[in-house]
């Protein structure tokens, strides 16, 4: 039995798209149910590879549904490689067989593809959380039961400046903003800054975070060629010369799937460019604090254009959702405050307190350091059981961003992964045009164990070598 589109007063003269998802009962969500429809028509040769997808809003007004639930679940097929979105062109089948759905939830029996801190073999921070919860640490000086400002307590955005101190060299407490984890600061730094224009610089394969924005706010993302260093910076100054550029959005330390790092010459010819061409930078840093010594900061050489967003969930633990913005100013910091209050309203005091005490003591910095080493003991197995392959990875992060061979394709290899009960994200989950390379992102720290990351590695090695591709049309 199909679910029934709610109806509209002017449903009838609404021109219905050339897809429309026929959904079932049974779904766990509406979004859940148009993502099995999308993954079924797929399967079963309904929808061909190819062939260009109707525009969201187009399927959530025939369906009745919120643009939030049909994003969802086009975001979740993206994710498992069945479609892709091609910039100022729309999104399209890549073609292929669907991941079976069998599973209502759809997930592997190991998911590599969330880029988590490997948690296990590092400090143990669920014991801290207990004891600095349950002690005395969280003194009234810290901890204030009350509503708070949207950006926070002086008290924690002072703390927030000395941990950035370290890469932003004098920045004044007035100029730090928190919030609910680095995604949202994202969110609304684009708010902000795209008011008049709707063209955001990005690298050719960015995070996923950022194209989950630019899906709820229509903002268009332009490419910029990459190399081993990252952004390629004759590039970017010639989107900046193209005008029109709100931002450029990008992670110069262990980038984000590629890990690609920049170099302190390449960081002061993108701050040149974008200082030149008067255009505003999000510099998205989860990664530094993993670094022994971290690279001079985009912030730092280019202050009053630059908005550095920094978290606590790579480097301690994501279940805090805290993040720090270092603001071009304190006007900025205000304005950044004002947006995310009608976000948010404010970022967790309990939370912020917590963070604010392992900042003063030093057990932000500890656990860092302990994450570190955990990355370089999976980051050699990696190595080992991927030798003779191209592999980019850097020894600090949690991620590696494996090259296939002739005649793989990422999303071939994401669902032959996913066959064998191992979820793992493919280049075009990251790509903003048409992908130059196939590549997939595996993230080491996921696995419980060093153990249980051996075992997935090999038996990814093992598709490497023993399967061959499924014989797929290119995306026309």
């Amino acid at each position: 039995m199909e679910y029934a589109p709610m109806s509209s007063p002017d449903k009838s003269r609404r021109q219905r798209p050339t897809w429309t998802p026929r959904l079932m009962e049974g779904a766990s969500s509406k979004h859940a149910a148009i993502f099995e429809a999308l993954a079924s028509d797929i399967s079963e040769g309904v929808l061909a590879p190819g062939q260009r997808l109707p525009p969201q809003r187009e399927v959530a007004s025939v369906l009745g549904v919120d643009l939030t639930t049909v994003t969802k679940a086009y975001n979740r097929a993206r994710e498992i490689g069945v479609i892709q979105a091609a910039a100022g062109r729309g999104t399209f089948v890549t073609g292929g067989e669907a991941p079976t759905l069998s599973s209502p939830q759809g997930v592997a029996a190991l998911d590599l593809s969330k880029n988590s801190p490997p948690l296990n073999e590092t400090l143990n921070i669920r014991a801290m959380i207990a004891k600095d919860l349950g002690g005395e640490a969280l003194q009234a000086n810290l901890l204030d039961l009350n509503y708070q400002e949207t950006g926070g307590s002086q008290i924690n955005r002072s703390a927030g400046a000395r941990w950035l101190s370290g890469r932003i060299p004098a920045l004044e407490w007035q100029r730090v903003v928190l919030c609910s984890g680095a995604q949202s600061a994202i969110f609304a730094i684009c708010l902000h800054l795209t008011r008049q224009s709707k063209k955001v610089a990005v690298g050719r394969y960015a995070y996923p975070g950022i194209h989950t924005v630019a899906n709820h706010i229509d903002l268009q993302l332009v490419p910029v060629d990459m190399d081993d260093e990252g952004l390629v910076p004759e590039a970017f100054e010639q989107a900046a010369k193209a005008g029109g550029l709100a931002a450029l959005y990008v992670t110069p330390t262990i980038d984000n799937p590629t890990t690609a790092t920049m170099s302190r010459s390449r960081r002061q010819r993108i701050a040149l460019i974008a200082l030149e061409h008067r255009v505003p930078i999000i510099e998205d840093e989860p990664y530094v604090p993993l670094l022994p010594k971290p690279q001079v900061s985009l912030a730092s050489l280019a202050p009053a254009m630059t908005w550095h967003v920094a978290t606590l969930s790579k480097c301690v633990t994501a279940a805090l959702r805290l993040g720090y913005v270092a603001c071009p100013s304190p006007e900025d910091a205000e304005e950044l405050a004002a947006m995310l209050q009608a976000m948010t309203m404010m970022p967790s005091p309990l939370f912020a307190a917590l963070a604010t005490h392992w900042i003063n003591n030093g057990l932000v910095q500890k656990t860092a350091a302990s994450i570190r080493q955990a990355n370089h003991a999976r980051q050699k197995i990696a190595a080992n059981i991927f030798a003779g392959y191209d592999l980019r990875a850097d020894f600090n992060a949690s991620h590696i961003w494996l090259k296939l061979p002739e005649p793989w394709r990422g999303n071939d290899f994401a669902y032959q992964a996913q066959r064998a009960g191992i979820a793992i994200l493919p280049s075009g989950s990251f790509a903003n045009n048409q992908q130059e390379e196939e590549a997939v992102r595996i993230s080491l720290g996921a696995a419980p164990d060093q153990e249980a990351l051996r075992r997935a590695l090999v038996e990814l090695r093992q598709i490497l070598e023993q399967n061959r591709p499924f014989n797929l049309r290119a995306l026309v």
